[in-house]
Order: C-alpha cells, then structure tokens, then sequence
C-alpha cells in the first residue's frame, strides 16, 4: 500500500507532536526528572509525625510548586520526609516547613514558608528540624469527641434538638457566617498555643466545679445585679450627667496632674518620712483621734452661742496653786530671766525640758517622761536620745529652793552662762584670767633699792578689758570668754532672786 506524500507528512507531523506531548507530559506534568533527581535537591525534613502528609505530595515555597515529597519514613523520633525541590529555587534555609491540606478531603503538601530573604540557601543535603516545622491537628480526634456528644443526646429528643437549633440560626446567615470567621481566627490563634490553651481547660475544671457548687449564690448574685441595672435605668439621666461631664473633669484632673508633675513626686518622697514617723507613733495617733473629738466638743459647749444666757460657761479656782510648783531645772537660771517690761522676741536654746530625775513629783508630764514608741520601757526626751543607747541623766535630784542653779551643759554649749549666783567649788580653780592687752603703760617710776641702795626703774604694762558687773564676763584679746569671780563689789542681784527655787 502506497501512501501519499500529503499522508506522509501528515504522520510525520503527528509523530513528531506526540513526542513533544510525551516529553512535556513527562517533565512538566509526571515530573519525571524529579524522580530520577535529574536538576533537583535533595532535602529531608523531620516531623513529629505525618500530619497526613504522602508520597508524591506537593512541594511549595510561597504558593508556587517547587518541588515533590519523594519519601515518608518512620523514624525513632517521628518521621522523616524527602523532598525532592527544583535545584533553581533559591530557598533561604531559615524558614519553618508546614504541612498544609489542600482541601477537607485530605490533599497534604509541604508549605515552606521563609522568615528572611537573605542567605544561606537550601541545598542538597539540607535538613530542616522538628522544631522548624508544624503539622496540621488530626480531624480523626475531633469527629471522635463529636460522635460520642451527639451520643449523649437521647434519641427521642434529637428531632426536638434539630427543630429548636433550626429556628435559632433560620435567617441569620450573615452572624453566622461572622461567627464562623471569628471562630477561624480564634482557632488559628489557639494553634500556636494549643498546649497551653488545653491546660488552662484542664485547669478550668476545679473552677467551673465550684461555679456548679455555688449556683444559689450566683442566682442571687444576678438577682442583684438586676436590681443594679435597674438602678442605672432609674437614673439614666444623672448617669448620662456624667457621662458628659466626666470628659471635662479628667481633662482638669489630667491637667493638674502635669501642672504638680514636677513637684508631686519630691512631696511623695518627702512624705516617705512623715509616714514612718505615723508608723512608729501610730498608737499616740489614734489615741490623739479618739480624744479630740470629745475635747472639741467640751470647748463647743463653753462658747457663748451654746447657752441661753449667751455668757461663757467655765470655772476659776486658785486652790493648789504651785503644788506640786513649776520645773525649772534645765531651764534658763533665773539670772538670765528677762524683765515683764520687755516686749521683743528673741531666740530660745535648744533641748529646754524639766531635767529632774524621773521619778519626781515635779512635772510628771514633762518630756523626760514621754514613753520612747520604737523601745518600749524606755522614756526619753527626745527622738534622739529614745533611739540610742543613751539614758535620761538629771541635772538635779531636787529642784534648789534658794541656792544657785546647776550648771547645764546643754546650755554652755549654746553660749548661755551659768547663774550669776554659782561661784566655783573650794577645790576647783578660777577662770583663768585675761592677758594684758598691749599698748598701755605707765612712764617709769624710780624706786630705792632695799639691797643696793640704787634707783630701780619698772615698767608695769596695764591690761584694760570691759566686762559685766552683773555676772562677771568679758572678753579677752583672742575673743574668748573669761569670768572673773573675785571682784570687789558683788554681782547686780536681779528681783528674781527673792523668788524660792
């Protein structure tokens, strides 16, 4: 049988197109070369486990087809899958592999999704960890848990179930379909942290036990809620008062928050002390709080407003006039006590308090007597002398009737001097007294010499410095203070001394 030229060429043709076919169909659609390695990588990825993940299945980088799964194998750690990936791919090698499903009927591939676009890049060889991969959750344990839930349901009320959940989604598509998206979300989030999300259900348990144990408690409590709400409505107009007023009121607060911003702060840390100072007098303090608002009301009572007579109400007495008398030992001396005619205001010494032992029957309420509050047992009078290991010292055992004050080394410090009237004990020595000042003298006398019968010429340098008559003070030329006891004429005796002591 001869066939035409025109049938020739036609078979040629066709022939020739077949190949073409087969070999696109072979490298492009079989992927052919793939299997062999023609042009690939070999790389292997350990998984935890298959995720439903075949052989033959796709292999994506950035949803582009890069690649097959040529292998799945079982390993002491999970599984092992093979990838057969395009050779000129450039797939950086920092990236986390996913198994992913196509669709509902279980079409896995391999996503492989890079965190960075620099290198290093996947080669032949190249081995993507465990923890750098993630595997979709099984279906299998879900339907499960979703038979044995629709099997608690009794039979005869299924029909009923199916009608009521019926009427409560007809027509509400759109919510439905809001909810379902939300719930995706929801659901893709709780993936990254399924382990943590399943014990905090476990832990969940003990607590929704306890919400089941005290369900009359929550009936009442929603009772009452209810009767909150329906106060809120009652007074929907003042609530809606500040709702509009509230604005402007944390605009004001807001501005004067950063008007004090720079000083509240140091007020605060200055505050710190007076706060340890309220902790440690917290007892006085909360007696001073019960005491007066009593003692306000007494001196309410005595006004003139509160009676009908509009006098005053109070009572006058002089008996036990001085008795027990007055302190003053630790006080000025009466020969520093200033005249009633004096009306100016100078500054007092420090630390003036009753300094008679602390047994006495003289100002038993003085400070020498405040109990220390961080030592109990302790009285001191001072914070100072409460917190150290230092004991009240009196200066006296009895107050002095008549005689000269003691001396009061607290108030030598400060310049005070003593009283006029102390004069120094038989074995303590006097001051010393003031050098000459110079530049005065006497002209030369001539005096007979008792042994040789010839004139003797002197000199005698005279000092001059004033003092005080009254207590015998002055200065000497290097500015201290000196005190001269044995003058001739006796101290000024000021009008106090004819007062007891």
């Amino acid at each position: 049988m001869l066939l035409s030229r025109f049938v020739r060429t036609q078979l040629v043709l066709f022939s020739i197109l077949s190949v073409i076919g087969l070999v696109v169909m072979a490298t492009v659609y079989m992927r052919l070369p793939t299997l062999f390695g023609v042009g690939t990588i070999d790389v292997t990825v350990n998984l935890t486990d298959t995720g439903g993940l075949y052989r033959f299945g796709n292999v994506t980088y950035r949803g582009v087809q890069v690649g097959k799964v040529t292998s799945v194998e079982l390993t002491p750690d999970g599984v092992r899958a093979r990838l057969a990936i395009d050779g000129g791919q450039r797939i950086p090698a920092d990236l986390e592999a996913e198994v992913r499903s196509v669709s509902a009927v279980g079409e896995q591939y391999v996503d492989l999704r890079p965190r960075t676009d620099s290198p290093p890049y996947l080669h032949d060889g190249s081995v993507i960890d465990s923890a750098d991969t993630a595997v979709p959750q099984p279906v299998g344990p879900m339907l499960d848990s979703l038979s044995a839930l629709v099997a608690t349901i009794p039979r005869e009320q299924l029909h009923a179930l199916l009608d009521e959940l019926f009427k409560g989604v007809n027509g509400a598509g759109y919510d439905l379909n809001s909810l379902l998206t939300s719930a995706q979300v929801l659901s893709s989030d709780l993936n990254g942290v399924g382990d943590k999300a399943r014990t905090f259900l476990e832990d969940a348990a003990p607590l929704l036990d306890s919400q089941a144990r005290t369900a009359d408690a929550i009936r009442i409590w929603t009772r009452s809620l209810a009767g909150v709400t329906g106060q809120v409505v009652a007074n929907d107009p003042q609530i809606r008062t500040l709702l509009d007023t509230g604005p402007g009121f944390a605009r004001e607060a807001t501005d004067l928050l950063d008007s004090v911003k720079l000083t509240l702060p140091i007020l605060l840390a200055n505050l710190t002390s007076v706060g340890s100072l309220a902790v440690t007098y917290h007892a006085g303090l909360e007696q001073l709080l019960v005491l007066l608002p009593p003692s306000i009301s007494m001196i309410q009572a005595v006004q003139p407003s509160n009676n009908a007579s509009g006098l005053g109400l109070g009572t006058f007495r002089l008996g036990g006039l001085s008795d027990p008398p007055a302190c003053t030992v630790g006080f000025l001396p009466p020969s520093s006590w200033r005249s009633p005619a004096e009306v100016d205001t100078i500054d007092t010494p420090e630390d003036l308090y009753c300094k008679l032992p602390q047994d006495s029957q003289i100002a038993v309420r003085g400070a020498r007597n405040i109990p220390c509050a961080a030592v109990p047992g302790k009285r001191a009078a001072t914070a100072a002398m409460c917190n150290s290991d230092e004991q009240f010292v009196p200066l006296a055992t009895d107050q002095p009737l008549l005689g000269p004050y003691p001396t009061d080394p607290n108030l030598e410090s400060q310049g005070v001097p003593t009283d006029s009237r102390r004069v120094p004990a038989e074995n303590q020595p006097a001051p010393p007294a003031a050098p000459a000042l110079p530049g005065l003298s006497i002209p030369g006398l001539t005096i007979p010499s008792a042994d040789t019968g010839r004139p003797a010429t002197r000199e005698p340098t005279i000092g001059v410095a004033q003092y005080d008559p009254r207590t015998g003070n002055y200065l000497s030329p290097d500015g201290s203070m000196h005190q001269q006891t044995d003058l001739v004429s006796c101290p000024t005796r000021a009008w106090t001394d004819m007062l007891p002591h």
